[in-house]
């Protein structure tokens, strides 16, 4: 809802299509059944189409056919890339990953190294971590809610993941065999759990770090509640024995949505912590991070809203001409990637870009 008052404000025509139902505090005459015929015949060359959810195909090829620009909220995955191929001969703009997460980490990872590579230095050797997820901000004992379908993460749980460590690639069958706990600087510091999800070698190079760099550690994952682990282990369990078997996967997504939703009004949270920290000769002299911390309350859940915010951004930026035709993970020029960070940080409550070398010149001092 944010996204669409923000759209709207700046005097934008905005239809809603949900899939389930009216959406609460939208007017009805902008809302439409989900219908894909309808949804054809109603957008025209120029539109801009906006996919909050991970979905199927059919709205990335209807955007193609139609001649309209599209933002997605939901990771770029072969079968995106293939629906969209054509989408720059077309002079069609693509933004795919600008939501929440994945989204955000990848505004602040680009900002550090484009803040980095102002400052590289012959034997530098680099680590970069960057870890996001919701959680309650009123955890019971199995340390997790849901306010949307579980089933993408436990399809995330039971897929192999990589990593970079001491300058090698890293596998694991399953990402919950390497979680492990992570302190998240915070101004009263929390430790949390975080472990690989995503592959993390193949952003880098669209994040900027150029090929000759080096790097040690490299990975990307989610961020959990201290004692997830522990709350989730007979999930684990089930995962190990099933692995990606669809109709398990499926019965379990139903169970957790069942037993660990959020209630209507209850306030999530979203934490984020993207690094980047340069060695060189034995001791950091680079050394920068961003944090998050946003919680939901009246104005809604911190997911959604962060979802929405990045979503009439990019609508925006495609609008006024600032993403060129193609496909784009997220935004890549500077000036706007700082201009989304001022709005995500004033939407959140709590982010802020860490000098970890200053703080630590300041209590030496």
């Amino acid at each position: 809802r944010l996204g669409l008052v923000r759209l709207r404000g700046c005097g934008a025509t905005v239809q809603v299509w949900p899939r389930e139902g009216r959406l609460p505090g939208i007017p009805a005459e902008m809302q439409h059944p989900m219908d894909m015929e309808q949804l054809w015949e109603a957008v025209h060359p120029g539109d801009i189409i906006l996919a909050p959810r991970p979905t199927d195909l059919a709205v990335a090829r209807l955007a193609m056919e139609r001649g309209a620009h599209l933002a997605v909220g939901w990771h770029a995955s072969a079968g995106l890339r293939a629906a969209v191929a054509d989408s720059a001969d077309r002079g069609l703009c693509v933004l795919a990953e600008a939501g929440m997460v994945p989204g955000i980490e990848h505004l602040m990872a680009r900002d550090l190294v484009n803040d980095y590579s102002h400052d590289v230095q012959p034997g530098d050797m680099l680590h970069f971590t960057a870890y996001g997820g919701g959680v309650p901000k009123y955890p019971d004992n199995f340390r997790h809610k849901f306010n949307t379908s579980p089933l993408p993460l436990l399809n995330a749980l039971a897929t192999p993941t990589s990593w970079i460590s001491e300058g090698q690639t890293q596998h694991a069958d399953f990402p919950f065999d390497v979680i492990r706990d992570y302190d998240l600087n915070l101004p009263t510091p929390e430790r949390h759990q975080v472990y690989p999800h995503y592959d993390a070698a193949p952003y880098l190079p669209a994040y900027g770090f150029a090929p000759d760099w080096q790097v040690e550690t490299a990975q990307r994952g989610a961020i959990r509640l201290k004692g997830w682990r522990d709350g989730w282990a007979g999930i684990f369990d089930t995962i190990r024995q099933t692995g990606k078997d669809p109709e398990a996967l499926q019965a379990m997504a139903d169970a957790l949505w069942a037993d660990h939703p959020f209630a209507p009004t209850e306030a999530d949270r979203v934490v984020l912590s993207v690094m980047l920290r340069a060695e060189n000769g034995g001791r950091t002299r680079w050394h920068k991070e961003w944090v998050l911390d946003a919680v939901g309350g009246r104005k809604g859940w911190a997911r959604f809203r962060l979802n929405s915010l990045m979503l009439a951004l990019a609508a925006r930026a495609i609008a006024d001409g600032q993403v060129s035709p193609g496909l784009h993970i997220g935004p890549t020029d500077p000036d706007l990637i700082a201009a989304w960070l001022v709005e995500i940080t004033h939407e959140a409550g709590y982010s802020r870009r860490i000098n970890h070398l200053r703080k630590t010149r300041e209590r030496s001092g």
